[in-house]
């Protein structure tokens, strides 16, 4: 099996980053997806997601500009984003994420994609992930995520299963998580909600929910490649921050 292709991070000033020149296909390709996306999360994601892009207002018929999500970022919760080139190396990820700074793309997947892509593309970056950085409660658990991923890449080696139990935990509450509200289940995962499939898919019948539970989560394998079947649910972003800090400090240590 081929090692994953990671790319380097090189920081810059997101105001400084020159906003590709994107062709009309590729913004009919954002219009499509984010018109899809909108239709989709009403009645299936949860209220802070849906809250969250409304507060950045994605433009409908354009591509937006990493400059102009990264400042609505900071105005909400002092995050912003950072542009890379593709998939970054988990340890370069968490150390941003510790500093507040989240890693997205600036390039949108191809037409025959549009339901679905495992590979990361701007539109599960800025759809998926930013709206709940707006949002307190997820980012402190975000923050948290990313001091103990980056102390377990200082401490450990990468063979020490710690990583493995990391990786696991982010697929199944960042990625693709479930939250119960008072209005049912709701998706808060960013890749249920970039995805139209996924995000019909996660709140049927068809998938498997299980109750939050992170050394079951920690143990349990993903499949990148497929519908998720089985997600666990969190019952606020308050009860998912504290369990992950009481669960990383006995596996990972207390960070400074």
């Amino acid at each position: 099996m081929e090692a994953t292709p990671y790319c380097r991070v090189t920081e810059k000033p997101i105001e400084s980053v020159p906003v590709p020149n994107y062709t009309d296909v590729e913004h009919g390709t954002w219009k499509l997806l984010l018109d899809k996306a909108l239709g989709l999360v009403e009645g299936r994601a949860c209220a802070p997601f849906i809250e969250g892009t409304r507060l950045i207002d994605f433009p409908r018929d354009r591509i937006p500009a990493l400059r102009d999500v990264s400042a609505r970022l900071q105005g909400a919760t002092g995050w912003k984003l950072t542009r890379v080139e593709g998939l970054v190396h988990p340890t370069d990820f968490f150390k941003l994420l510790a500093r507040k700074i989240f890693p997205s793309t600036d390039f949108i997947r191809k037409r025959e994609d549009l339901d679905y892509t495992p590979a990361p593309d701007m539109f599960h970056d800025l759809f998926g992930h930013t709206p709940l950085l707006t949002n307190p409660d997820f980012t402190e658990f975000f923050e948290a995520f990313g001091k103990y991923g980056a102390l377990a890449a200082d401490k450990y080696p990468e063979t020490h299963p710690v990583h493995a139990q990391l990786q696991r935990i982010y697929w199944f509450t960042v990625e693709f998580g479930l939250i119960n509200t008072p209005q049912g289940l709701r998706a808060y995962g960013s890749g249920s909600c970039s995805s139209p499939e996924e995000m019909q898919h996660c709140v049927s019948d068809k998938c498997r929910k299980h109750p939050f539970d992170l050394t079951i989560m920690s143990e349990r394998d993903f499949d990148i490649w497929h519908l998720q079947h089985d997600v666990f649910v969190i019952d606020s972003f308050q009860q998912l921050g504290r369990e992950f800090r009481d669960w990383a400090q006995k596996h990972v240590g207390a960070p400074d």
